[in-house]
């Protein structure tokens, strides 16, 4: 299995790839590092089948934790930032999990209005995994989404600001 890099693959060969990959974890893998290691479109087709992996392949994808963090942070690539951060989002944050850098740049990213509305969701969601495990950051948290005006947010911004806003005020 191979995930061209000259065009962008469609959506009926992303499932059927993921479909796939959940299967054999030998697929998994080669398109976990594909996307850790290529460039342009080969790295954002791998990391596009690896998000629609079905929930049950989490685990697989969360032994690769540190490196999704690694590219999340550095790559100058936005569609892949956000491809990295969606695989992120999906897997368990537990307390031990807890990274200060992925932390100090969502909660960067989230509130930089030259960033892409997905990337910012992302953000808001990631940090709120994080911050949930410690008072303080929670309020940190708060404080930085109370920055936000919602009224300036697309829809899908506004209502996970939205969502993360009350999970913060029970």
């Amino acid at each position: 299995m191979t995930v061209d890099d000259t065009e962008r693959i469609g959506a009926a060969e992303v499932k059927a790839m993921a479909r796939r990959a959940h299967g054999d974890a030998t697929v998994r893998e080669v398109l976990v590092s594909t996307m850790l290691t290529a460039e342009g479109r080969e790295a954002r087709n791998a990391a596009w089948v690896l998000t629609h992996l079905p929930t049950a392949d989490a685990q697989h994808i969360a032994a690769h934790r540190e490196a999704l963090v690694r590219l999340a942070l550095t790559t100058p690539d936005t569609s892949l930032r956000r491809l990295s951060l969606a695989l992120l989002e999906r897997i368990p944050w537990d307390l031990a999990d807890v990274r200060t850098d992925l932390l100090d740049f969502s909660l960067r990213r989230l509130a930089d209005p030259s960033e892409t509305y997905g990337v910012r969701a992302l953000c808001v969601k990631l940090a709120w995994l994080q911050c949930r495990h410690y008072r303080e950051l929670q309020s940190e948290l708060r404080q930085t989404l109370l920055l936000l005006d919602p009224a300036t947010l697309k829809p899908g911004l506004k209502h996970t600001w939205g969502k993360v806003l009350k999970q913060l005020n029970p």
